[in-house]
Formats: structure tokens, C-alpha cells, sequence
């Protein structure tokens, strides 16, 4: 899957701005997530068809970068996050952004080794 980081101004209506012009096309946003600092927001988030996603943002003028992110099953229990995250460590892989897609079970991991991180996670504990 692609994750999209963008950067807007953190003030109110930024997000829902980059929300509606990609509902506009019918583009979905999959998961998402998103902190403001210093007058900026930073949102990183997957949709469902990325190259579409990508022209909306370029109309808008929005500052972004993309890569390749994993999403991951996880189960309920309260070790599924610690046991990927040290796989991924064992392996010296560097997670750079995880956040969960709420209700799914499955968390969206952005790491600096994408293809060692996914022969990680692929073969069982």
C-alpha cells in the first residue's frame, strides 16, 4: 500500500479540506492519522486508490511525500504490537510511523527496510 505524509497548516478545516476534494473524486481514505506542532499538521494516510489521490493532492498545492507502507494483521491480544515491533527490531529494521486502523485489527507501519520488513513479517514467530 502507498502512505501519503502531508503537511498543511494545523488550523481548523485543513484536514477536511484534503477529506472532501478526495470524497469529491471517490477516493477513500483507509486509515489515517495526524498531528499538529508549530502551526503545522502532519497527516499520513492510505487511500484506496492512490493515483488518484495523488492528482487531488497535486490540485490542492498540498506538500507531500509517499512510500510504500506494510499493513499488518494483528490480533486482540495485548502483545501483537510488541511481538511485530521486536521481530522488526531483531531483524534491524527501523519502524518510522505505526498507527492502527481502528476496528480492523491491523496496523499500517512505515519502516526504512520495506522489503526486509516483509520477509520479517512473513514467516511465523
Amino acid at each position: 500500500m502507498r502512505e501519503f505524509q502531508l503537511t498543511v497548516r494545523n488550523q481548523p478545516g485543513s484536514f477536511a479540506r484534503v477529506a472532501a476534494a478526495l470524497a469529491d473524486v471517490g477516493v477513500g481514505i483507509e486509515v489515517a492519522a495526524g498531528m499538529g506542532r508549530r502551526g503545522e499538521g502532519l497527516i499520513r494516510l492510505v487511500a484506496d486508490d492512490p493515483e488518484k489521490a495523488r492528482q487531488v493532492l497535486r490540485s490542492l498545492g498540498v506538500s507531500f511525500e509517499e512510500k510504500d507502507v506494510l499493513v499488518v494483521d494483528v490480533g486482540t491480544s495485548p502483545r501483537e504490537l510488541a511481538d511485530v515491533l521486536d521481530r522488526l527490531a531483531a531483524a534491524d529494521v527501523n519502524v518510522e510511523s505505526v498507527y492502527a486502523a481502528v476496528g480492523r485489527n491491523k496496523l499500517v507501519l512505515a519502516v526504512d527496510k520495506i522489503e526486509l520488513a516483509r520477509q520479517t513479517l512473513a514467516h511465523s514467530p
